[in-house]
């Protein structure tokens, strides 16, 4: 049986400095490479193969956080399937402001599967400020799809995540159950 090839726009936002792009580099790359502030969007690919029936590449646009940006998220969100909201879980204030990213996608993309992630676990036992079950309850109050924790320098979950959020999609267009 043939492949299927198909293309999947994602976004991932958050506050600036919370991992999007250090987490989208350990993704591409496989290494821990500490990132610089992201200017505007930074894009990336990153292929999945999906029970050997579709190659599905993902196109991962990384949204800068900080404020001065965000005028162009809406343009930006436009055709998105997927999107990853993101904070640092040492940092309490970038998962105070996850509604606002929230809203800003969820109003100009059509209905994406969004993933819930909590970055930084690695520091977790010494600077957690973000407890797990605070995070279960931003999922619930939105419907989000799902939720993880992960770490860039480690590397746990990485993949996971964005593996979910293929197979998400894929199930959402009916396309595997």
């Amino acid at each position: 049986m043939a492949q299927r090839k198909m293309l999947f726009k994602i976004v991932v936002v958050g506050d600036g400095g919370v991992g999007k792009s250090t987490m989208v580099q350990r993704l591409t790359t496989g290494q821990f490479i500490p990132q610089k502030i992201t200017i505007g969007t930074d894009l990336a690919t990153y292929d999945v193969l999906i029970n050997r029936s579709f190659d599905v590449r993902l196109q991962i646009w990384d949204f800068a956080g900080e404020r001065r940006f965000r005028l162009f998220l809406p343009n930006y969100s436009r055709g998105a399937t997927g999107c990853l909201l993101c904070y640092d879980i040492t940092r309490r204030t970038s998962f105070d402001s996850l509604e606002e990213w929230y809203e800003i996608v969820n109003s100009n993309a059509d209905n994406p599967i969004f993933i819930l992630v909590g970055e930084k676990l690695d520091l977790a036992d010494i600077r957690r400020s973000v407890e797990y079950e605070n995070a279960e309850e931003l999922k619930r109050k939105y419907d989000l799809d799902f939720f993880f924790e992960t770490s860039s320098k480690n590397g746990e979950n990485n993949k996971k995540i964005f593996e979910t959020l293929t197979r998400s999609i894929l199930k959402k267009k009916d396309l595997i159950t």
